[in-house]
C-alpha cells in the first residue's frame, strides 16, 4: 500500500472520538475556566508545536483578557505513534522571568513532555506554571486543565497527526489497532 492510500486508509477505519462541535463546545468549557483562573494574571501563553497550534489558536480566541503569546517547538514522537526522547527545535525567544506561563499543547500522553516543559519553564523564572491540554489519557488531573478525557489509543485530528498527517481534521480519531501496531513496525 502507498503512503497516500495508507494514510487516507487510517482516516477511513478510524473510530470518531469526538464530533467537530463536541470538540468546540469543550473549548469554550475550557476558556470559562481559564478566564475564571487567569484573568489577573497576565499569562504568557506557550504553544507547544506542532500539535498544540490549533488548540491554542481556538483557545486564545475565546480569551478575553490581557495576555501574550509564543511558542515552543518540542518533539517525542516524529512521525511515530510511540514517543522516544524530547527534542528542542525551537525556544521561546520571550523571558519567562516573573512570567505566569500558560503551557497549551494538544495532548497529555504519558506526561514527559509536559513534565520536562514545565520544568524548564520554571528554571527560566517563571512564577507559575499552569498546563491546558486539549486530550488527556489516563484517570486525569496530571494537567491543570483539560478539555476533554481521552482512552489510552493512538489519536489524530485537530493538531495530532498519524504519520505526519491529518492534523487538519475538525474532529478527533482514534486510529484502528491494527494500523497502531503496524505503525510501530514502521519505526
Amino acid at each position: 500500500m502507498s503512503a497516500p492510500e495508507r494514510i487516507e486508509a487510517a482516516r477511513r477505519s478510524a473510530e470518531c472520538l469526538y464530533t467537530a462541535a463536541e470538540v468546540i463546545a469543550a473549548v469554550d468549557r475550557l476558556a470559562v475556566r481559564l478566564t475564571v483562573a487567569l484573568a489577573d494574571e497576565n499569562p504568557l501563553l506557550l504553544c507547544v508545536l506542532n500539535g498544540g497550534l490549533p488548540f491554542t489558536g481556538a483557545l486564545m480566541q475565546r480569551l478575553q483578557f490581557p495576555l501574550t503569546l509564543s511558542y515552543m517547538h518540542v518533539g517525542r514522537y516524529g512521525d511515530a505513534t510511540r514517543g522516544g526522547e524530547l527534542s528542542w527545535h525551537a525556544r521561546p525567544q520571550e523571558s519567562l522571568a516573573g512570567r505566569h506561563v500558560v503551557l497549551i499543547d494538544d495532548i497529555l500522553d504519558e506526561g514527559v513532555t509536559l513534565a520536562a516543559l514545565e520544568a524548564w519553564c520554571r528554571d527560566q523564572g517563571a512564577s507559575a506554571v499552569t498546563t491546558a491540554v486539549l486530550l488527556e489519557k489516563g484517570e486525569g488531573g496530571r494537567a491543570t486543565f483539560a478539555a476533554l478525557p481521552c482512552p489510552d489509543r493512538y489519536v489524530f485530528g485537530w493538531g495530532m497527526d498519524f504519520e505526519g498527517y491529518w492534523r487538519n481534521l475538525p474532529a478527533i480519531y482514534a486510529l484502528d489497532a491494527s494500523l497502531e501496531a503496524s505503525s510501530n513496525d514502521h519505526e
